[in-house]
């Protein structure tokens, strides 16, 4: 019920979104062996219906529709990432197709390269992701599946525009799929292409020294993605499909242009930013109640990234500018068993393996490191169902990260020695959720889990450009998640629900000032002050989340979730919790006056949110619309026009990285 609530809170399709035959099944993670329990669950979804409708083209931009979830725009990076109920990225792991991407050596992952077109749907798990995930779900999970076909050929064409304030064309994108079920086996494939050549700022935004206005200084970039699917089905039970998929983009990062003198513009620029992964995904069942899934995968990840000495881009000669390299990749698998032996109970045991490389070269005069951990997962899952209105999910597992190399370079002399390293570190999480229908119309749901998340590679062994000591010895974070949360429908045409949250975070990593004397190392040899990452914070989250959409009549529907966040930092009260903001709202009107037009106004309010530790810097808060028109000209084709921020507004979700004033886009949509 919670995923059907929360699909009627985004489109009006629900009943058939929940059944929809296009959204590739072995990508599921949190699935239930019969359909009719698949109400019975606190996984959130996003149907590719409801990312369409509101032109979400990334899935950053897809992500923030929902309760609970805030963008983070991580500026000197130029990266878009997320928290969740106050987590952030490396804490809700991205997955596709139950698949890790995130990026071996921060664990983070630009959601804004990851582009929306061939995605069947979006699920989020919330503090109780499931075990059958692997490790480091500390505050959920985010898993991207792909779409499958349902009929012999079938194909989606989309084209598109945007404009700036000045009706100056800023960007181009174009996305086709199309896919061939032949009944024993299917292929399914898609390619997509975005050209962003600069976007322009609000014209309320005042000139710095970094940044004149109009045109934002550094800011295009350039993604393409190309996927294809080969799926045998020789039964009605059996699946076996492999996927290659290859994304390459280049990006620009626009400079700080703030009012903090400490904090200093970067001019840096991505030549490159590739990720190419082939996996495969099967499932087998041996009689009436046993059943086996496989996953295997191999996944690359290579960027460059140049530091430059000035906004001319033009030379890297000063001691702060560099052209770094990363060649990093990861490989691994799962095996997962399920049985439904006992009535009422569907067991499954897992175990999957992870190996994650990260290679870098920060001068070409200087020698390639090598960094590798081992990530191991056992778990078991059971979900018992004693009644139809009763539910109760139970989990386990253990993991390991096993140090396998860590580089250290001395870049006085240019050599490369061993760091230390931890050996094993261990975890384990429990969890446990109930589901209860009270009626037709009304659930309740509860879940408490206890959940872990590994430092990464450059938690443990980075310098940071010559401002912090590494730390072998981090341990995993722990966090303790409960939730209470109900879902409803009254009235006949109004979807309703509301959630409580809170988390406890222990063993938190966190940035610490060292006496200067601690400071020289290879890549600080004078004194001066810096940081080490070490596990001394002690949080905590308090939310609530709420939800409501209003079918009026046939014509008319209304959305709105807010969201209410208060995030503490026990041990450490003088740290102010970043990039969150206290409250956020999301809401949308829709109005269908005739058969062949579609109207949409949505709009999404953000409370303040602070972008340093210090509390100096300060993202103020703010409100921003959007207005889109579909003329629907049959089934098959329809034109969309629209115009995002209409009012212009100056804003930002990280203070000295202003977002995009106002802009507009058409597309046109042809599908067969």
């Amino acid at each position: 019920m919670r995923t059907h609530a929360l699909l009627l809170a985004m489109t009006a399709l629900s009943q058939i979104a929940l059944a929809d035959d296009d959204v590739f099944q072995l990508g599921l993670v949190e699935v239930d062996a019969k359909a009719d329990q698949q109400e019975l669950t606190d996984k959130e979804t996003l149907t590719s219906e409801d990312i369409g409708r509101n032109n979400r083209n990334d899935v950053a931009s897809a992500l923030n529709l929902l309760p609970g979830v805030s963008v983070q725009n991580l500026g000197a990076r130029n990266e878009r990432l997320i928290y969740v109920r106050g987590f952030n990225s490396r804490q809700v792991p991205l997955f596709i197709d139950g698949i890790p991407v995130y990026v071996p050596y921060d664990g983070n992952v630009d959601l804004n390269r990851f582009t929306t077109f061939d995605i069947g749907q979006i699920d989020v798990s919330k503090g109780n992701a499931s075990v059958l995930y692997g490790p480091n779900t500390l505050g959920g999970s985010v898993n991207l599946v792909s779409r499958r076909p349902t009929k012999a050929l079938e194909a989606k064409l989309m084209t598109g525009m945007g404009m700036d304030s000045q009706f100056d064309a800023n960007y181009y994108q174009t996305a086709l799929n199309f896919g061939s079920n032949q009944g024993s086996w299917y292929l399914q494939g898609g390619a997509s292409y975005l050209d962003r050549q600069f976007w322009r700022l609000s014209d309320d935004f005042k000139p710095t020294s970094t940044e004149n206005g109009g045109i934002r200084e550094n800011s295009g970039n350039t993604d393409y993605k190309g996927n294809i699917k080969l799926g045998l089905t020789p039964n009605d039970t059996d699946e076996y499909a492999i996927t290659y998929s290859n994304q390459s983009g280049r990006k620009d990062t626009p400079p700080y242009t703030g009012n903090d003198p400490s904090n200093s513009a970067r001019y840096w620029r991505w030549p490159y930013w590739d990720k190419e992964s082939v996996y495969f995904l099967s499932r087998t069942e041996f009689g009436d109640v046993h059943s086996v899934k496989l996953r295997a995968y191999h996944d690359k990840f290579r960027n460059s990234l140049k530091s430059y000495d000035n906004a001319g881009y033009n030379s890297i000669t000063r001691p702060y500018a560099f052209d770094s390299h990363y060649d990093d990749y990861t490989f691994g698998g799962g095996l997962e068993y399920g049985n439904t032996w006992l009535k009422h109970n569907e067991i499954k045991l897992a175990f999957s393996y992870k190996q994650d490389v990260h290679r870098e070269v920060n001068n070409t005069s200087l020698p390639q490191q090598r960094f590798a951990d081992e990530l191991f997962s056992y778990a078991i899952e059971n979900n018992y169902t004693p009644t139809e209105a009763l539910k109760f999910v139970v989990g386990a597992s253990y993991e390991q990260q096993r140090q396998l190399q860590a580089q250290d370079l001395n870049s006085n002399r240019g050599k490369i020695v061993p760091f230390q390293l931890n050996g094993t570190k261990d975890a384990y999480n429990i969890q446990g959720s109930a589901f209860y229908r009270l009626s037709d119309i009304l659930q309740l749901h509860a879940s408490l889990a206890r959940k872990t998340r590994f430092p990464t590679i450059k938690d443990r062994f980075s310098y940071r450009l010559g401002t912090a000591l590494p730390n072998p010895t981090l341990q995993p974070e722990t966090a303790l998640n409960y939730e209470l949360g109900l879902d409803g429908r009254a009235l006949g045409l109004l979807d309703y629900g509301a959630n409580l949250f809170f988390s406890q975070i222990d063993n938190t990593i966190e940035s610490v000032t060292l006496p200067i004397q601690r400071c020289v190392s290879p890549t600080n040899p004078a004194p001066r002050s810096c940081s080490q990452l070490q596990n001394i914070g002690s949080q905590e989250n308090l939310g609530i989340e709420l939800f409501a959409t209003a079918q009026i009549t046939d014509q008319w529907r209304a959305h709105a979730n807010y969201t209410w966040l208060d995030r503490n930092n026990i041990s450490r009260p003088d740290i102010y919790p970043l990039d969150t903001p206290k409250h956020k709202i999301f809401t949308y009107l829709e109005y269908q006056p005739l058969q062949y037009l579609r109207l949409l106004a949505s709009a999404e309010y953000n409370d303040k949110r602070y972008s340093n530790s210090t509390g100096t810097r300060v993202a103020k808060d703010f409100l921003i619309g959007n207005l889109k028109a579909t003329f629907i000209a049959t089934k098959q084709i329809n034109a969309e026009f629209g115009v995002n921020n209409v009012a212009d507004q100056n804003f930002a979700y990280e203070e000295g990285f202003p977002e995009p004033g106002r802009n507009y886009f058409a597309n046109l949509n042809l599908s067969y």
